[in-house]
């Protein structure tokens, strides 16, 4: 077993985002005591920042730690990794993401209550920015501005939302197509019983990528380093 890399974000965290970019972390990214497990690297740190704020009720101050990681094969987007992480929120996650998302391709909820959240599903993700895109993905659209065709057309996301009392992390992993099967990537549906054979091929090598990122993101959920390193699943 190859031995993971750790990068540990406390002291970074006091400098200024613009100075921490270009990073390269291989193995896992350690984000607010949370170890985020990372597929076959390197992986190219593009964001990386505390937000502070209030919990949803207002009532708990809190701390949300963001970080957008980026892979490149060819000179294009592959691969990204987005990863929010937050402690002192007390139970007041409620469902929400891909807990709710009625656009998920698969989807499951182990747990789904308030504040006890365990969802996963794969989600088909264009490739623009909307008004709704969250300011710490800009770092991402801005690199796709300066470099035409370097996002692709759109993602294959796997994505998950864990949520225990003190303990809340989400987890996006973000994969071309165009870049892995350009075959699979043109002119077709991903809605189930309508992919072809070569989709239906990239969305269960995702659905097994995706148990597998669940079980260690469990593990993470807590502080606790993963238990093996995950495999990149194309």
């Amino acid at each position: 077993m190859r031995s993971l890399t750790v990068l540990f974000v406390v002291a970074a965290l006091l400098t200024p985002c613009s100075a921490r970019a270009q990073r390269i972390v291989d193995g896992v990214l350690v984000l607010d005591s949370k170890p985020v497990p990372l597929p076959g690297g390197p992986w190219r740190v593009l964001h990386l920042a505390a937000e502070p704020g209030r919990s949803r009720e207002g009532s708990l101050p809190t701390t949300t730690h963001r970080a957008v990681l980026v892979q490149e094969h060819g000179g294009r987007a592959a691969a990204v990794v987005i990863a929010s992480a937050a402690t002192e929120v007390g139970a007041v996650w409620n469902p929400h993401g891909i807990c709710t998302n009625p656009a998920a391709i698969q989807r499951e909820n182990v747990q789904a209550l308030r504040g006890l959240l365990d969802c996963r599903g794969l989600v088909v993700i264009g490739s623009g920015r909307g008004p709704n895109t969250p300011a710490y993905l800009d770092s991402l659209y801005d690199e796709g501005q300066r470099r035409p065709g370097w996002i692709p057309p759109n993602w294959l996301s796997a994505q998950f939302v864990l949520s225990e009392g003190m303990h809340y992390l989400i987890v996006e992993y973000r994969f071309a197509p165009g870049v892995f099967a350009p075959a699979a990537a043109r002119g077709e549906t991903w809605n189930e019983g309508a992919r072809s054979p070569a989709r239906e091929e990239l969305v269960q090598r995702l659905a097994a990528f995706s148990a597998e990122a669940r079980n260690a993101l469990r593990q993470t959920l807590h502080g606790r380093a993963p238990s093996a390193p995950l495999p990149f699943p194309f």
